[in-house]
């Protein structure tokens, strides 16, 4: 658990797939007709081929535009993604090129879900690290293809989707405020610099490869204890940060099917459906690594928050590792 003094989003942004219909997918069978029913789905973003690193592009320029901050005054450049999809072309060095953020240090953060979240954390721990430090651009980048080759079939209660979101931290003001950010669990997450010739040795991809495959056929009965960890956390970063679930305008979870929601445990600690963003991700899907990046642009470009307002992010596909984040609206 860390408290931030300082720090701020300066903008967020989304770059996603075209909108197909899931009663289209029913229909070719490719998406079984009770699944939906229980999921609830209603449409899922689908990109071409190859174009993830077009669209995370696109996320970070949109963000980086937005937020004011020029080029040269970024110090970090941060890709956040999902173990699979690290061969789909997407790399952090790349996005800082696309930028010309030339003086940026290029990270990246792979894990199993929620990785967006966590890169939310390293980026504030990174920026903390020195006053000379203003500003960072976080992205994350999903692709069906790259991560299982079947966006309906990858696991019980997830469609997954095609897109990219981009994140400016900074200091100096911006549209909120960063409060705290909380990663528990055991650290699966990879950390490495992109602008220096290092790789991931093959038998670290296969592992990580064989763990994501194993996530992505758990059952329905797993939900339970996520829920129950997904309450620890996200109780225990509010305590620390003074406040109550009463405190919070809206959360955002990952955008998984209803029947992997568990809305009654979250209403026996006050969170009901309508204060989060999941009706906006029936019409999305689930994006592993961006779900809560999505959220919060969602929520910020239609216009649902007030000043004053907190925001509460909530990463992680599995009860394993768990990050969370609380912003404050400006």
């Amino acid at each position: 658990m860390t408290c931030w003094d300082g720090l701020f989003v300066g903008a967020a942004a989304m770059s996603l797939g075209r909108s197909q219909d899931v009663r289209r997918a029913v229909a070719a069978g490719w998406y079984d007709a009770r699944q939906c029913r229980r999921d609830a789905y209603r449409a899922v973003r689908v990109a071409e081929d190859g174009a993830l690193p077009g669209l995370v592009a696109r996320a970070a320029d949109l963000v980086r535009r937005r937020s004011g901050v020029p080029a040269g005054d970024v110090d970090l450049v941060l890709h956040a993604s999902s173990w699979s999809v690290q061969e789909a072309g997407c790399r952090a060095e790349g996005v800082r090129q696309a930028l010309r953020c030339r003086r940026a240090t290029a990270l990246e953060v792979r894990g199993a879900a929620g990785s967006g979240v966590v890169g939310l954390h390293v980026a504030a721990r990174y920026l903390s690290t020195s006053p000379d430090l203003t500003a960072a651009v976080i992205t994350t980048g999903d692709c069906a293809a790259a991560r299982t080759g079947d966006r309906f079939r990858s696991g019980p209660g997830r469609v997954l989707a095609d897109g990219a979101t981009g994140v400016v931290l900074r200091t100096g003001g911006g549209l909120a405020r960063v409060l705290a950010t909380t990663v528990v669990g055991e650290q699966t997450q990879c950390l490495l610099r992109s602008d220096l010739p290092w790789r991931i040795p093959s038998a670290v991809r296969e592992r990580a490869r064989d763990e994501a495959a194993a996530t992505a056929v758990r059952r329905d009965d797993l939900a339970v204890p996520l829920a129950d960890r997904e309450r620890e956390v996200v109780e225990r970063t509010l305590t620390d940060a003074g406040l109550g679930t009463d405190d919070i305008a809206r959360f955002v979870f990952p955008h998984l099917g209803s029947g992997q929601q568990r809305w009654d445990r979250r209403a026996a600690w006050g969170v009901d459906a309508k204060r989060t963003t999941w009706d906006w991700g029936t019409g999305v899907g689930h994006l592993p690594s961006g779900d809560q990046m999505a959220g919060l642009a969602h929520l910020l470009e239609s216009a649902e928050l007030a000043a004053g307002d907190k925001v509460v992010l909530v990463g992680g596909g599995s009860a394993d590792v768990l990050g969370c984040a609380v912003l404050e609206v400006l």
